[in-house]
């Protein structure tokens, strides 16, 4: 303690002995190094805010934030949404969830929780059509990749004068916000347009449309102007992109990873053809039916002159008449039936008139002799024929349907190779947290290398400590051995101090010795 002491007052001694100069520099840095400190370590500690929501509509800001006051959550309202600590982000979403909010912009059918009997009748219908409205596009937020959604109902008025089926149909218009690189599949839109035309009373799916924000119309009719429907057009499309993925998937071990490009064009018969054939076997006779007639008639023998004298005995009858010859007929009809095969067939859509297929395929490189430099060597004809017939066989080539294969060696340009993006991590957030834990430690060592140590240096360095022993006003002590070091000798003004000490080194070697074991220690 007493040694802490004297230390002290040593280093009062020799901060007075300083020059005016030197005393406000010193006091200038160590008030900016506190200030420098207070400030980082406050920085440190300061809780980081995080995006609660965005592209909230004002009201449901406004119900947001009196919702953060009451569950006395700190939040800081921005142009781009609402923020709140860190810590209490996933928190307050799941209380501000279970309250209904946000509600997207639109109101539901809790509008209907609080009524009045004085609303009128076309009040009450313009809150159902709000309410429903509100409805579906929470029903449409459901969707992944939806962010906002915003439903508008032209219903028409009925009239008793009109007959049912006769007025103006309702209609309806869908406008989602999609997140970033998300988007909607065919599927995807045909569930939206259904699920508004059935939540609507004589809504046809037909007067339903779908829009992004971007004034993309993502809703197609039934039947396009070419005749074929936007989902054939669609699996047209996908069978396409399966042959290009079946080319791609057979040549790259072959030729390497990112140096085969295909594109197939393929004619698909989207029509519905049924054909009935009959067909006669003439050596394929059975009989159906026989029938048979027949007809046989004999006639009257010899006679002679009618009277007595014809009919006495030994009468002789020179008239006679020659006997009759019989006749004999017969009919036969056969009636054969000759066999018949009725075949129907019906070809149903989909089945593939003409596949068209282009592969460009990169060669090899050859790095040059004594360089970096690296040359294109195209591959042979052999080896594109092979690629070639591995494509017939992979798309399923037929002749007859006039399908085209044409396969090209190309060098690519460096940097096209299709990489997969990875996945998206946020730098920021994470280098902020970091730095918030790297910072003030590297504060402190700067401090301490460039302020502290030499102020510390200035003040118990040689030529400090040797200026105020000089005086006679400080002593320095090494476990009690150098307290009269200086004081056995007054300094000379013809000799410098450096020299007296040297000279009484040299005549008590082993006193300083003893004063260096102490300064070890």
């Amino acid at each position: 303690m007493n040694r802490w002491l004297e230390e002290m007052q040593n280093m009062l001694v020799a901060l007075k002995e300083w020059p005016m100069r030197k005393k406000v520099v010193a006091a200038s840095v160590a008030v900016v190094a506190i200030a420098l400190l207070v400030l980082t370590f406050s920085w440190s500690q300061r809780e980081e805010y995080q995006i609660l929501f965005t592209n909230l509509s004002e009201a449901d800001a406004g119900q947001i934030a009196v919702k953060l006051k009451d569950m006395n959550i700190p939040y800081r309202a921005e142009a781009t949404g609402i923020f709140v600590p860190r810590s209490k982000v996933y928190d307050a979403r799941l209380q501000l969830a279970s309250q209904g909010l946000p509600q997207g912009g639109g109101v539901g059918f809790e509008i209907f929780d609080q009524t009045s009997f004085g609303t009128t009748e076309f009040v009450q219908k313009l809150n159902y059509k709000r309410a429903l409205q509100g409805e579906l596009a929470r029903t449409i937020m459901a969707m992944n990749p939806v962010e906002q959604s915003r439903v508008h109902l032209a219903i028409p008025e009925r009239s008793l004068f009109v007959r049912e089926g006769a007025g103006e149909r309702p209609t309806a218009s869908v406008l989602v916000r999609l997140h970033a690189g998300r988007t909607l599949s065919r599927q995807q839109v045909d569930g939206i347009v259904h699920l508004v035309a059935s939540s609507v009373e004589g809504l046809d799916s037909r007067d339903v449309t779908v829009v992004d924000t971007r004034g993309n119309v993502l809703s197609r009719p039934s039947d396009d102007v070419a005749g074929m429907s936007a989902s054939q057009f669609e699996f047209q499309n996908n069978f396409s992109r399966e042959m290009e993925t079946r080319i791609t998937y057979i040549l790259e071990p072959v030729v390497g990873k990112g140096k085969v490009r295909a594109r197939v064009s393929t004619e698909l018969n989207m029509s519905r053809e049924e054909t009935t054939q009959e067909t006669f076997d003439p050596d394929g006779q059975v009989v159906r039916s026989e029938q048979r007639q027949s007809e046989k008639s004999t006639n009257v023998g010899a006679g002679g002159i009618p009277g007595v004298a014809s009919n006495l005995p030994q009468s002789r009858n020179e008239s006679v008449t020659p006997p009759q010859s019989s006749s004999e007929r017969q009919n036969q009809t056969v009636n054969y039936e000759i066999s018949r095969v009725t075949s129907r067939t019906v070809n149903g859509p989909g089945r593939i008139k003409k596949v068209t297929a282009a592969v460009l395929v990169d060669g090899t490189y050859v790095a040059k002799e004594g360089s970096n430099e690296k040359v294109f060597v195209p591959r042979s004809e052999e080896d594109l024929k092979r690629y070639e017939q591995l494509i017939r066989e992979a798309i399923g080539f037929t002749e007859a349907r006039g399908d085209q294969v044409r396969v090209v060696n190309m060098p690519f340009e460096p940097g096209v190779e299709e990489e997969i993006a990875p996945t998206r991590t946020d730098f920021v957030a994470v280098a902020t947290t970091s730095a918030k834990t790297i910072v003030p430690l590297l504060v402190v060592i700067l401090l301490f290398l460039f302020v502290l140590r030499p102020i510390i240096k200035s003040l118990f360095g040689p030529d400090g400590a040797i200026h105020a022993q000089q005086k006679g006003k400080v002593s320095t002590t090494a476990e009690g051995m150098a307290d009269d070091v200086l004081d056995k000798f007054e300094p000379a003004k013809e000799i410098s101090l450096r020299e007296q000490i040297s000279e009484w080194a040299r005549n008590n070697p082993q006193e300083v010795a003893g004063i260096i074991k102490g300064w070890v220690r």
